[in-house]
């Protein structure tokens, strides 16, 4: 059976905006159970050991190519990395592609408000986020979404990433949301093979 699993981002959980979209899609064509959202470690190494073991253990029991990512922000950047070490799609909705610049600007204190969490990011943690960079991303794995009025990130990073994509979605305005990402909940399970 084929799956998807959710990547949040930074500061974010497990039962998001976007998850909960994602899984009551999947609930609607009664394949509950092959979606999964993981909370996340805050910790990169930590983090990327967890997902590793999911998804290792996931495609060791169903088969290769059987699991798609869709991962946000920050979870996009390690969906990533994790779409190219087990050779899956992945839908990446306005990833954050340079994380290891980007979250030096939050280096100090951070409270997530969603799962209450306080915690210290240093610059050991932007060491680990620079070992999961993905210099030549293979093109036809990913579907890449993006919205220009991204307040939080530069969109034409994302963009300059991925100088050749599979799959394209960019659209003028919105946000770092992804402002109505719901009305493309039946292409996303599509492009992983979960709905024909």
């Amino acid at each position: 059976m084929n799956s998807l699993l959710y990547i949040h981002g930074f500061n974010s959980s497990e039962r998001s905006h976007k998850a909960l979209v994602l899984s009551e899609a999947m609930a609607e064509i009664g394949k509950a159970g092959g979606f999964l959202s993981p909370r996340l470690p805050w910790q990169p190494t930590q983090a990327i050991a967890l997902l590793e073991e999911i998804i290792g253990s996931y495609l060791e029991t169903h088969g290769a190519g059987t699991m798609t990512l869709v991962g946000s922000s920050l979870g996009g950047f390690y969906a990533c990395y994790l779409a190219e070490k087990f050779q899956i799609k992945a839908v990446l909705v306005n990833p954050a592609m340079q994380a290891p610049r980007l979250l030096v600007d939050y280096v100090g204190a951070q409270y997530n408000p969603y799962t209450d969490e306080h915690y210290e990011l240093t610059h050991e943690h932007m060491d680990e986020l620079s070992t999961l960079v993905i210099s030549q991303p293979t093109p036809e794995r990913y579907w890449l979404m993006l919205q220009e009025g991204d307040e939080v990130l530069d969109y034409r990073a994302a963009l300059s990433a991925f100088p050749q994509i599979g799959k394209l979605t960019c659209e003028a305005n919105g946000d770092h949301r992804f402002i109505g990402f719901e009305r493309f909940a039946s292409d996303i399970l599509h492009f992983a093979g979960i709905k024909v």
